[in-house]
């Protein structure tokens, strides 16, 4: 987020807006079909384009891969998620306002822990460790 709040489209104050949402550093796909293995085995495809730094399970159904496209070219990024959206992956985390599941966090509604399955640590010079 850049900035806590900014405008909606309408003219409103909001917290989730397009306009206090940065440049992205990761794009989050979502697979919501199939059991959590077919997930898996679905979110390790598309690493070839992008690199996978976490894998989430939601809590609920879904297992939720974190990707890290800081620095990668729009167009790259774009290609990256249509090859994620033909395998099944959720169409609206392209928005980069969309809400997602955070590594660790707890479901508003039940608040069981959306537990990391994998994690790679990625520092400020890129490097994942």
């Amino acid at each position: 987020m850049s900035a806590i709040t900014g405008k909606t489209k309408d003219g409103r104050e909001s917290k989730h807006t397009l306009d206090n949402t940065g440049p992205r550093r990761f794009l989050v796909v979502d697979f919501d079909e199939g059991d959590l293995d077919d997930h898996a085995a679905t979110a390790a495809s598309p690493r070839r384009l992008a690199a996978l730094v976490c894998a989430l399970y939601s809590g609920n159904k879904s297992l939720h891969g974190w990707f890290l496209v800081d620095g990668l070219p729009e167009e790259k990024v774009l290609k990256f998620f249509r090859y994620a959206v033909s395998l099944g992956a959720d169409r609206a985390t392209w928005t980069r306002s969309q809400l997602v599941r955070l590594p660790d966090g707890l479901r508003d509604e039940n608040g069981t822990r959306q537990r990391v399955f994998f994690e790679f640590q990625v520092f400020g010079d890129g490097v994942m460790r």
